[in-house]
């Protein structure tokens, strides 16, 4: 997955592509 939303709890952002990981609060 190229992006994925891991924040229940949060809403945070998580992109990760290739082995770039960048969080977006």
């Amino acid at each position: 997955l190229p992006c994925h939303t891991m924040g229940n709890p949060k809403p945070s952002v998580s992109w990760v592509k290739g082995e770039t990981v960048v969080k977006e609060t």
